[in-house]
């Protein structure tokens, strides 16, 4: 069985990283510091060697110099520095300790050597004297102090990083945790949002930060998806009952049959037609939501191609003209446009418009048909009616699914209220706009701008 981690918090993790990058960039400038200040103090040590050098060999130009010039002076220049004067191999001169050092073959070259726990620092030279006779010169100098110092500033150094790892540690912790309690309280909000209840959002207080804009985004989502399941729950309530109506009229038409159809010819006859009728309209209600549901889905295809509109709108007006005789549609000129687009579906948009008009305006009425170019890239085709109109608190809803204006009215006229929500979908795929102007009793004025899409 495999064991399941704990969930690690990011405050825990942006802590460490933190204390970490912190700590490894104070020890590196603590490192460099260090070997700045050591690289300091030997170059200053070699200076004070030189200096004692240069002066020595300035001022000997005898071996009775060498009484008359006070030598210790010389030496107390500098911190634990001692002069040594070899002459035929003999110490003749000796400011302090003597130090066992090898000989220095490069003469003036400041050498380092360890003696004992200790670093010696030391510099052989020769003068020569006027009288041609040759003194070896040994400058050397004890580290103890400038060693201690170095080792005593690096254990604080030390200490100090340590102690800033923890501080560090601590303020990161804090910083961390006042940083990120946005999503802890984003992630109690959210899992207050459940799928029968979508109203919940979530609430932050502060700067217009990146977690505020996350929140926003995120209360947009649910937002978008609110309402598209409060759509797919009235577009399914709304569909079982555009569903019910026709079963129970087929229920019905059997209940009849199997009481009285068996013997009587009229009833068989009329019952059968009337489940056929019913059964006709199920099956174009359920190719409409079928038809939509490929649209939500993104499983339409579309097929664009170019075409002349005006040769598609005489196709259309002299279709209409022969399905429809009760009513006069019509388009006034033919002016020739080119477009680009699915012609198939902006024929079914066009005449599901037509179709709606047609279904809501009285008999020997008329129904025109306008459309020309605007601009360079925009078409606009207008169809307009002389029928009932629509009220005009329902203009904003009569492109959802399934609504209708009037209810009692639209079943008698039949339909299943998805004709314009076809055409207001045709028209989005299509990148287009739509809108509907009307007034009870005068009629409706459909308008449809659609880019050339060439």
């Amino acid at each position: 069985m495999v064991k399941k981690l704990a969930p690690t918090k990011i405050s825990h993790r942006l802590t460490f990283i933190y204390a970490m990058l912190f700590f490894v960039g104070l020890a590196l400038v603590n490192v460099t510091t260090l070997f700045s200040i050591n690289y300091y103090i030997d170059q200053t040590s070699a200076q004070q060697l030189r200096l004692v050098d240069e002066t020595i060999i300035k001022d000997v130009k005898t071996l009775n110099d060498i009484l008359n010039i006070d030598l210790k002076r010389i030496s107390q220049s500098a911190e634990n520095l001692d002069i040594n004067l070899i002459y035929h191999n003999r110490s003749i001169y000796n400011t302090g300790e003597h130090y066992n050092l090898p000989d220095n073959k490069l003469n003036g070259q400041v050498l380092t050597v360890e003696s004992g726990e200790n670093k010696i620092m030391y510099l052989n030279d020769i003068l020569t004297l006027n009288d041609g006779e040759k003194i070896e010169i040994q400058v050397a100098k004890d580290m103890y102090n400038e060693d201690n110092y170095f080792h005593a500033l690096a254990g604080i150094m030390l200490l100090t990083d340590g102690m800033v790892l923890v501080i560090a540690i601590i303020i990161g912790y804090i910083i961390s945790r006042k940083a990120l309690s946005p999503i802890d309280k984003m992630t109690n909000q959210a899992r207050q949002i459940s799928s029968s209840d979508l109203s919940a959002r979530i609430h932050l207080d502060g700067p217009d930060d990146e977690l505020k804009r996350l929140s926003d985004t995120f209360n947009d989502l649910i937002t978008r998806i609110q309402c598209s399941y409060e759509k797919q729950n009235r577009f399914t309530m709304d569909a079982s009952h555009e569903l019910a109506t026709p079963l129970a009229v087929i229920k019905g038409y059997i209940d009849v049959l199997d009481r009285w159809g068996k013997d009587d010819r009229e009833v068989l006859t009329e019952s059968i037609q009337s489940i056929k009728v019913e059964l006709s309209n199920m099956t174009s209600l359920l190719d409409t939501l079928l038809f939509l549901s490929k649209g939500d889905n993104d499983i339409f295809k579309l097929e664009k191609t170019k075409f002349w509109l005006n040769e598609l709108m005489k196709e259309i007006v002299k279709e209409s003209n022969l399905v429809n005789e009760k009513h006069n549609i019509f388009c006034s000129s033919y002016p020739e446009i080119q477009m680009g687009g699915d012609s198939k579906l902006i024929k079914q948009m066009l005449r599901a418009i037509i179709d709606n008009s047609v279904k809501y305006s009285p008999d020997d009425t008329e129904i025109s048909i306008d459309y020309k170019a605007v601009d360079k890239n925009a078409i606009i085709i207008e169809i307009s009616d002389m029928g009932i109109g629509i009220p005009k608190e329902d203009l904003p809803y009569i492109f959802d699914r399934f609504y209708r204006v009037d209810k009692a009215r639209s079943r008698s006229f039949g339909g299943s209220g998805l004709g314009l929500s076809i055409v207001k979908w045709i028209v989005d795929i299509h990148n287009g706009m739509i809108e509907a102007e009307s007034e009870p009793g005068k009629g409706t004025k459909m308008t449809v701008k659609l880019p050339k899409g060439l």
